[in-house]
């Protein structure tokens, strides 16, 4: 695919989700697209990748928050979850719900927040459903339609419900459900998807709503309308039986061989700039974290010492939980992104246990906090996974990716120099063609903001240039 960066503000593109190399001109989050840039991205699915709902967005770091936020995102539709199901349900309508999130910038009323300064954790946010404002849809008694939902929010926690009805979960972060459970409501932290068949219940006007969340370290989120569904008189019959297995190339890990094992604390020390920290330090670009071998499974400790809870997420390649602070936890599937519980009363981290296998791309990647002002704020990691005796090498070009408030980023802007848009696609190949105009930064008082702007700008076309990007 061929991507236009239209904006004055380098970028780069991740495949949330999507089992893809990391490498080249792949799912490579390490690779910058300079403003004015055109560049082209390959991604090529295995033949078993699993089908359901993926997303898009951009991924450089340090500026993945306000871009996130600003729209540089879309879903990603792998076909084919509707053929794991009984007949009667293979061509049922399908529906795609992406929630998101977006602030106004409090020193320009009207105007969208789309730098780190006028972006808060504790302001009012806006709830979109893919775009728009409390949007409508319709639903007949007794229909089952295929919902995706996916929350591509930047930092926000959703709690949703459809008033009068269940979810019957068949897939989570685009992996087919080995078991399939049905619920009333959906915690969904940032990053997560669900594959859900919703019924047709009581005629009449429903609420598609995120319930209060209190989402520690942001004021408590409260419950909000995201969608409304009238649900039209149709035949009250039962909903068709689901199977409460579904036959999924997804394969649990836990019964596998460990290979190593490895412990990641999150945490926080607010008296180095905000720090957000992995193992007592914030992100460092030049550095590879752990080095596991290609076809090994690794456990993985996540702990968190903080008191807000933390989605652990990974690129390239699920995983699967199996202990839940110190409880054994019997996974439905395979996950992509999953909440480290906050520390308790008494002061002891909250610890979730997964089991990784890194069983087919080799290659530099990252893991980190899906709250995305923490993951812009150091918490991430690099990962490289290698054959054996292949040397462990730094990133590729990470000298171009500094943390917030390092030494070396001089260059990270305090405004915003443009109003990013993207076109969200539901198909299998998506395109970010992101576009925008001047209208945040104004001269006089943000003047030095539009300088460092710039100077980063230079940097990320002079890091582009040296890897042929």
């Amino acid at each position: 695919m061929t991507i236009r960066n239209a904006t004055p503000q380098a970028t780069n593109i991740h495949y949330h989700g999507m089992h893809v190399s990391p490498k080249r001109d792949h799912d490579n989050v390490f690779r910058t697209m300079a403003p004015g840039t055109t560049v082209r991205s390959t991604v090529t699915l295995p033949r078993d990748h699993a089908p359901g709902t993926y997303w898009y967005h951009a991924h450089l770091h340090p500026l993945t928050e306000p871009q996130v936020m600003g729209g540089m995102s879309g879903l990603i539709v792998v076909e084919g979850l509707e053929r794991l199901l009984p007949r009667a349900l293979r061509g049922v309508p399908q529906r795609q719900i992406a929630i998101r999130d977006l602030q106004v910038d409090p020193d320009a009323p009207g105007q969208v927040a789309l730098s780190s300064n006028e972006i808060g954790l504790r302001r009012p946010t806006v709830r979109l459903v893919n775009g728009l404002l409390t949007p409508q849809a319709g639903l007949r008694q007794g229909e089952t339609q295929l919902w995706r939902l996916a929350n591509i929010s930047a930092d926000v926690f959703y709690d949703v419900e459809l008033t009068g009805h269940a979810f019957t979960v068949i897939a989570e972060d685009g992996a087919p459900r080995w078991r399939v459970r049905t619920v009333d409501h959906l915690v969904m932290p940032p990053g997560k998807r669900y594959d859900v068949l919703v019924t047709g219940g009581a005629p009449g006007r429903h609420r598609l709503r995120t319930r209060a969340y209190p989402q520690e370290g942001f004021e408590l989120l409260p419950e909000a309308e995201l969608m409304t569904v009238d649900v039209t008189p149709g035949t009250a019959a039962p909903a068709p039986r689901v199977p409460r297995r579904l036959h999924t190339p997804a394969r649990p890990v836990s019964g596998r061989r460990v290979a190593r094992k490895r412990t990641f604390t999150f945490g926080f020390d607010l008296g180095h700039t905000e720090y957000a920290l992995i193992n007592g330090r914030p992100f460092d670009p030049s550095v590879t974290n752990a080095a596991p071998y290609v076809g090994t499974v690794e456990e993985w400790t996540l702990r968190n010492t903080t008191t807000e809870e933390h989605p652990f997420h990974i690129h390239v390649n699920d995983f699967e939980v199996v202990e839940v602070n110190g409880r054994p936890h019997r996974a439905d599937g395979l996950q992509d992104v999953v909440t480290i519980p906050p520390r308790d009363a008494s002061r002891r981290a909250g610890e979730v246990v997964i089991r990784i296998w890194f069983r087919r791309y080799t290659g530099h990647f990252v893991f980190h906090c899906h709250i995305l002002a923490h993951e812009d704020h150091g918490m991430m990691n690099t990962v490289q996974v290698r054959r054996r005796g292949e040397p462990r090498t730094p990133p590729p070009g990470g000298h171009a990716h500094r943390p917030i408030g390092s030494a070396s980023a001089a260059a990270t802007p305090t405004a915003t120099a443009a109003t990013p848009t993207a076109t969200a696609t539901a198909a299998a190949a998506a395109v970010l063609a992101a576009g925008g105009a001047p209208g945040a930064a104004t001269a006089g008082a943000r003047e030095t903001a539009a300088e460092r702007w710039a100077r980063l700008c230079r940097l990320r076309e002079r890091a582009a240039r040296l890897r042929l990007v």
